[in-house]
């Protein structure tokens, strides 16, 4: 009986192996692609993703005054709005988030993102409240 139960374990193993292993999908050739209207290559060129923008500092002159934190886009006309700051505290702690429209920064050498606005303004400015978002 021992051997007739060894046996039938080492079928149960094969046949569970064979039934995982994935079945060989057929050769496709490659399909075409058509571009979509107004994405190419040359108009993205300028462009940016939002996840490498979040995390950015901004500067007044040569002073860190925030930390791009989001980035607001009007859905009804599809274009950015403002960006986020997080602002004053130290290592996150004590700071507060302050909505700046995205005409207020630029990108300056080295591309640093930079603005007019001081370090007293954006301080002194209300606080954005992230819940008010859709």
């Amino acid at each position: 009986m021992k051997p007739a139960m060894v046996a039938v374990v080492a079928m149960m193993m094969c046949v569970g192996v064979a039934q995982s292993q994935p079945a060989a999908q057929p050769q496709t050739q490659a399909q075409a692609t058509t571009p979509i209207a107004g994405i190419d290559n040359a108009s993205l060129a300028d462009s940016a993703r939002a996840s490498k923008l979040i995390g950015s500092k901004v500067y007044h002159g040569d002073s860190a005054i925030g930390q791009i934190e989001d980035v607001l886009v009007d859905l009804d006309r599809a274009n950015v709005k403002a960006v986020v700051l997080s602002v004053g505290g130290v290592l996150g702690v004590g700071d507060k988030r302050v909505a700046v429209p995205v005409d207020d920064i630029k990108i300056g050498k080295e591309a640093r993102f930079v603005t007019e606005l001081t370090k007293e303004q954006l301080n002194a400015a209300p606080e954005f409240d992230l819940a008010k978002l859709q």
